[in-house]
C-alpha cells in the first residue's frame, strides 16, 4: 500500500491520538481508505437492498444520490423520495471479497447527521465467512451504531450511542452482549467529526469514542467464552444510514420526523477508515478476490438455489434489483 501525505500524517501522529492502553499496544497503520479519489474505489461493495432487514423503511440504492464520494469523504444520504415501493432512499457500503482482516484497531472519523426522530448511522462488521455460514454464525461486531429508540424517549438521542456483538449457530439461536454498549456522552456526538475506534484482540472487543481513556463498550471473546468460535476469524467493514426500523422504533414513514418533507436529506460522511495492527501480525486481505466473486449475466442465473442478501436474509426467489447477493455461496454481482 502507498501512503499519500495524509494518510502518512495521521500514522505519524497515531502515539498522540490513540488512548493510552491502545497505544501502549504498539499498533502500527497497515490499511487505510482515506476517500481522497472522485470514485469509490475497489475496496467497497455498494448494496442494493429493497427490502432490507430489522424492518427498516429504507430503499439502499447505488445511485450517486444516496452513496458517493465527495471532497474526501465517503457520503451516505437518505432521501425521502418515492422509489419502487419505499418513500425513502438511502446508501450502504460493505468491504466483503475485498478488505478483511483478523484482530487490529479500526477506526473511521465519521459525521452524523442530526437524528431525531428516525435516522440509524452504523459502522460495522461481520465475518467474511458470510458467505458459507450466513447470519449470526458469521459474527458481527457492531463499533458504533445511533438513533435509538430510548434516547428518542428521554431526548437523548443526539448524544446516546452504542456497540454490541452479535453470534450463534442460526438465525434461531442468535445471542448479542449488549450489556455494557449503550452510553450517553456529555456532548452532542451529531452535526460534527468523532473518531470511533474498535480495539480486538484475542480476550475482547472495546469500542471508544474521540480521545477517552475507557471504552464505552467491552465484550469478552475470550477462550472459554460463548462467543470465542465466532471472532477469530477475518472480519470486513460495513457503513450504512439506515431510517427508521426496530432500533429507532419508528415503522411508519410518518414517524420519521428528521426526515419530514418529500426531498429533505440527511448525510452520513466518512472521513476514512484505517486498520491498524500489532508489528509483525498484518494479515489484512485487500483487492478483489477473484475465488469468490462471480459476476453472472442476469439470463444465466438460476433460480433453484436460495439467494440472500449480504445480511442473511433468505430471498423467496431471484433478486431483479442490481446489486451484490450470496448464491450457491458464492458473492455474485447482479447487473
Amino acid at each position: 500500500m502507498i501512503m499519500n501525505l495524509k494518510t502518512f500524517f495521521f500514522a505519524s501522529l497515531m502515539s498522540l491520538t490513540m488512548a493510552p492502553a491502545v497505544e501502549a499496544q504498539n499498533y502500527q497503520l497497515v490499511w487505510s481508505d482515506e476517500f481522497d479519489n472522485n470514485t469509490l474505489g475497489v475496496n467497497w461493495n455498494v448494496e442494493v437492498v429493497a427490502n432490507p432487514s430489522n424492518r427498516e423503511l429504507q430503499y439502499y440504492t447505488d445511485r450517486t444520490a444516496n452513496v458517493k464520494v465527495q471532497d474526501g469523504c465517503l457520503v451516505l444520504t437518505a432521501i425521502k423520495e418515492s422509489f419502487e415501493a419505499k418513500r425513502f432512499t438511502s446508501g450502504r457500503v460493505n468491504s466483503c471479497g475485498k478488505v478483511s482482516f483478523t484482530h487490529g484497531k479500526i477506526e473511521a472519523r465519521i459525521k452524523m447527521p442530526r437524528l431525531a426522530n428516525g435516522l440509524w448511522p452504523a459502522f460495522w462488521m461481520m465475518g467474511e465467512d458470510i458467505v458459507t455460514v450466513n447470519w449470526p454464525a458469521c459474527g458481527e461486531i457492531d463499533i458504533m451504531e445511533a438513533g435509538h429508540k430510548d434516547g428518542i424517549a428521554n431526548g437523548t438521542v443526539e448524544r446516546l450511542y452504542a456497540g454490541n456483538i452479535h453470534w450463534g449457530p442460526n438465525y434461531n439461536e442468535h445471542y448479542m452482549d449488549d450489556a455494557s454498549g449503550m452510553v450517553v456522552a456529555d456532548y452532542d456526538i451529531t452535526g460534527d467529526f468523532h473518531t470511533f475506534t474498535c480495539v480486538w484482540n484475542e480476550e475482547s472487543i472495546e469500542c471508544y469514542l474521540d480521545d477517552c481513556t475507557a471504552p464505552y463498550y467491552t465484550a469478552s471473546i475470550a477462550q472459554g467464552s460463548a462467543s470465542h468460535d465466532y471472532f477469530h476469524k477475518p472480519f470486513h467493514i460495513l457503513f450504512n444510514l439506515a431510517v427508521g426500523g426496530d432500533y429507532p422504533g419508528i415503522l411508519t414513514t410518518s414517524g420519521v420526523t428528521a426526515l419530514p418533507n418529500k426531498g429533505d436529506n440527511a448525510s452520513m460522511l466518512i472521513d476514512y477508515v484505517r486498520v491498524y495492527q500489532l508489528e509483525g501480525a498484518n494479515n489484512v486481505v485487500s483487492g478483489e478476490n477473484d475465488a469468490a466473486v462471480e459476476t453472472i449475466a442476469a439470463d444465466n442465473m438460476a433460480n433453484t438455489i436460495s439467494w440472500y442478501t449480504l445480511t442473511g436474509i433468505c430471498l423467496q426467489q431471484e433478486p431483479t434489483a442490481s446489486g451484490i447477493y450470496l448464491h450457491n455461496n458464492k458473492l455474485v454481482f447482479k447487473n
